[in-house]
């Protein structure tokens, strides 16, 4: 099972296409969504991290808590905007070469 960490300010609006992802990835991705302040503490085993738009600034920052093997990306606005499950998660397929 493929392990997402979704990042935003709150986690409220990452919440929803967390739930989105995880109704469409067969139990074979897993999404889980939490605020810039805590998505340190739930790393372990995750393969990416994908962060809102809206804070995609914050990038740089969230990658030096994250080991050079797991990718941070921001999600893509249009994406995220529209509540787009499987656009994001035909995004993590080509990111992580599944």
């Amino acid at each position: 099972m493929t392990k997402i960490i979704l990042v935003c300010n709150g986690g409220m609006s990452t919440a929803m296409m967390a739930k989105k992802i995880n109704d469409i990835g067969e139990g074979e991705y897993f999404a889980e969504a939490f605020g810039d302040g805590e998505f340190m503490e739930h790393l372990e085993g995750c393969d990416i991290v994908l962060v809102g738009p809206q804070i995609r600034h914050q990038i740089p920052r969230i990658k030096t808590y994250v080991t050079e093997e797991i990718p941070v990306e921001s999600i893509n606005p249009r994406y995220y905007g529209l509540m787009n499950a499987k656009g994001v998660l035909e995004d993590i397929k080509k990111i992580l070469n599944k």
